[in-house]
């Protein structure tokens, strides 16, 4: 028993202590970046920082987290941390593709201006984990929206938070592989874009692990309760 209630005890300071970690590697990086995108005017690929970095980074990453949040939860209650949850999510997703439609449009505009322009589109590891992780947070919208007006069921929810971890996990590999291309080499010298990689990947790993390790647990008890737990016993047939 107090075994239990310590492990409850160091469990709960440890999660506490990593979304500490979350809201400030979160925020920070995007004001960061955001300062930056400012100073250059969100001319060029600045916009497309600009936007996706406040959507993915930063909506994205404080959706799961207020999701989790028990502090949250007794203060607001449950009906008004789901909405919270809900325009972070949904800002998140409209927010960022702006920031796509920016750098598509771009793209598309050079091509037009000098149509012997090599113009590449979702072809680096960016741009490529960027669009499925687009898509994934296109799909956690989608199978969240019903679970904001109705009791959508086990399965709904189970499939809604797939989506969102998952996308944000895409989303935040995106963002390192972004400090790598030619926008981060210009703005950045070596040493800072190190540092922002490691930042994000910090922010990636305190930001998820809450989720990643009840999805896991939710997870693994319904295999559980698929494949150990004894049948129903049949009903007698009177003959």
């Amino acid at each position: 028993m107090i075994s239990a209630e310590l492990h409850g005890s160091y469990g709960g300071l440890y999660f506490g202590f990593c979304t500490l970690i979350s809201h400030v590697l979160l925020a920070g990086i995007t004001a960061a970046i955001v300062y930056k995108c400012l100073v250059l005017k969100l001319v060029h690929t600045a916009g497309h920082a600009f936007y996706c970095t406040i959507a993915f980074v930063f909506f994205m990453g404080e959706a799961l987290l207020v999701r989790n949040s028990t502090y949250l939860e007794s203060s607001l209650g449950p009906l008004n941390l789901n909405r919270l949850h809900a325009i972070l999510g949904l800002l998140a997703f409209l927010v960022g593709v702006g920031g796509i439609g920016i750098k598509t449009w771009q793209k598309l505009e050079r091509k037009r201006e000098d149509p012997n322009a090599t113009v590449r589109h979702f072809k680096s590891n960016h741009a490529f984990y960027g669009i499925i992780g687009c898509a994934l947070l296109l799909g956690s919208v989608l199978s969240g929206l019903p679970l904001y007006f109705i009791n959508g069921g086990f399965a709904l929810k189970m499939l809604h938070r797939f989506f969102g971890l998952v996308g944000f996990l895409a989303l935040m590999v995106s963002q390192m592989f972004g400090y790598n291309t030619g926008f981060g080499r210009r703005q950045w010298k070596a040493h800072h874009q190190k540092l922002f990689k490691f930042f994000t990947f910090i922010a990636t790993l305190t930001t998820a692990n809450y989720e990643f390790r009840r999805f896991v647990r939710d997870v693994a008890g319904l295999a559980t309760n698929y494949f150990i737990a004894p049948d129903a016993p049949e009903a007698r047939e009177d003959l």
